[in-house]
């Protein structure tokens, strides 16, 4: 019996530097078993160990690395990658010769026998805000078939962000700001002339000491 673990690999932010998950390959069966692993997304991830051997009682820990993004994906972006985990029987020793070498013989050998589990992936957007990662909350889509040769998961492709741009509405005027300043001096206010009681009656008394003095 062999026992692969887990179901769903979860990557959590940030995308864009390198991080790590495990996939945990079990033995419990009394023959040696070889693995492989494939995935739709080769450019965005590195397996390591991509194809070994297990031996009968024992486990081997692969390590599944994101690369990093480009970009951080947008907050509705659901993640479609997928790994394919393949193992057969081997019950030969394999001298010099690696598993990836012989996986085709043994692939045509023991075909009827192979075990095999696919593996999805996650990306947990949300978690560092509180929120339910998005892909709890968007329906499970059938999982596909995995290749090799697989497109990639195009992440480049979501729009880029969008910068909010102030319009001329949100920028007060000159002339406001110096409409509303009480340090503003002006001659008119409201289109009407100011006049200041005190000039009046200064320009009233220096006519009248004026008019004394020429008659």
């Amino acid at each position: 019996m062999i026992e692969i673990v887990p179901d769903v690999l979860e990557y959590k932010p940030p995308f864009t530097t390198s991080s790590t998950e495990y996939v945990t390959i079990t033995n419990k069966s009394s023959d040696t078993v070889a693995f492989k692993v494939k995935t739709t997304a080769p450019k965005i991830y590195c397996v390591r160990p991509n194809a070994a051997v297990v031996a009968p009682g024992e486990q081997v820990q692969i390590q599944v690395i994101l690369l990093g993004l480009s970009e951080e994906p947008a907050p509705d972006f659901k993640c479609k990658d997928k790994f394919l985990l393949i193992t057969l029987p081997a019950p030969y020793e394999l001298g010099d010769s690696t598993v990836a070498e012989v996986w085709p013989q043994l692939e045509a050998e023991f075909k009827q026998q192979a075990v095999s589990k696919k593996i999805k992936v996650k990306y947990l957007i949300n978690t560092q805000s509180g929120k339910a990662p998005v892909d709890d909350l968007v329906a499970e889509e059938e999982p596909g078939d995995v290749s090799q040769n697989a497109s990639m998961n195009k992440v480049n492709e979501k729009a880029a962000p969008v910068f909010a741009t102030t319009s001329d509405d949100d920028v007060p005027s000159v002339n406001a700001e110096k409409k509303s300043s009480g340090n503003t001096f002006s001659l008119f206010q409201d289109g009407a002339p100011i006049f200041n009681p005190a000039l009046v009656l200064l320009a009233a008394l220096l006519a009248l000491v004026l008019g004394w003095l020429y008659y």
